[in-house]
């Protein structure tokens, strides 16, 4: 009679659960037909925008419209499946799912800062190459990677990560690379500076 009783709760509790359990998959599906949709508009749209050609000279490792294409359908993607996980009551998941989907706008605030920093080291590097100083190869490359990797500091922390050490190490190359230069000028200029200084003496003796 228990066994009965057991295998009749089970049996209830499943035929219960059914119709969570097609809710569940009905938005899974919905969710990935509208993210698969709308990241690939938003694809076409940045594409024939040409914005990519605007801002990036050379071809960037990922595109711009990808980019934006993953981060829509994935969205849309996590947004459903935290709607169908909710609506099978497994709150861990949801929780999860919820720092996941609230992670998302800080990305894109780090994606643009960052792309906002290699635009500007770009444009500089653009500059320096067309310009007529000497080793302008060496200097445009040390200016964009210089760029980038202040993008980086300035980016990092708006997705929760630290960038202490990599301040520091900014420092030790900004100090590596300017005490060397300090000191090759005023090697340069000594022998003027002492030239101006005998004439300045000369004509004052002469008070």
């Amino acid at each position: 009679m228990d066994e009965t009783l057991i295998i009749k709760t089970l049996y209830e509790s499943f035929v219960s659960y059914i119709p969570n359990l097609i809710a569940f998959f009905i938005l899974l599906f919905l969710g990935w037909g509208i993210g698969k949709v709308v990241g690939k508009i938003a694809e076409e749209i940045i594409k024939r925008s040409k914005i990519e050609s605007v801002l990036f000279k050379r071809k960037p490792i990922i595109s711009l419209s990808s980019l934006a294409s993953i981060i829509l359908s994935w969205s849309i993607y996590l947004l459903f499946l935290k709607a169908g996980v909710d609506v099978l009551g497994i709150k861990a998941i949801s929780d999860i799912l919820a720092s996941l989907l609230s992670f998302i706008p800080r990305f894109v605030a780090f994606f643009i800062v960052f792309l906002a920093g290699y635009f500007i080291s770009e444009y500089l590097r653009n500059n320096i190459e067309k310009s007529e100083i000497e080793y302008k190869t060496i200097v445009s490359k040390i200016v964009f990677w210089l760029g980038i990797y202040v993008s980086a500091i300035i980016a990092l922390p708006l997705i929760g990560i630290d960038v202490f050490i990599l301040q520091i190490l900014l420092v030790i190359i900004v100090v590596s690379f300017l005490l060397p230069l300090s000191i090759g000028f005023s090697l340069a200029i000594k022998d003027e500076v002492k030239s101006i200084i005998r004439k300045q003496l000369k004509k004052l003796s002469k008070i």
